[in-house]
């Protein structure tokens, strides 16, 4: 199934987009030129950028890096 003007299938597009995620430009075009989809590095990257930010979980630990503490004047 594809959707009018796109040039690719969302079968197609997942594949891309899951190579894109794992390897990004060269070598996800690479991995992909060895599956028989010809894709360029600039088309991965910009997949990745497509995509949605992932969403921030509730914070269980958080540290401050007291190596530091010279820089900052109340420690």
């Amino acid at each position: 199934m594809t959707r009018r003007h796109q040039r690719r299938t969302p079968l197609l597009g997942s594949l891309l987009e899951a190579v894109a995620l794992a390897l990004a430009g060269r070598a996800g075009a690479r991995l992909a030129g060895a599956l028989g989809i010809e894709v360029s590095r600039s088309t991965l990257i910009r997949l990745i950028r497509a995509l949605p930010d992932p969403g921030i979980g509730q914070v269980t630990v958080l540290g401050v890096d007291l190596s530091r503490a010279w820089d900052y004047p109340d420690c």
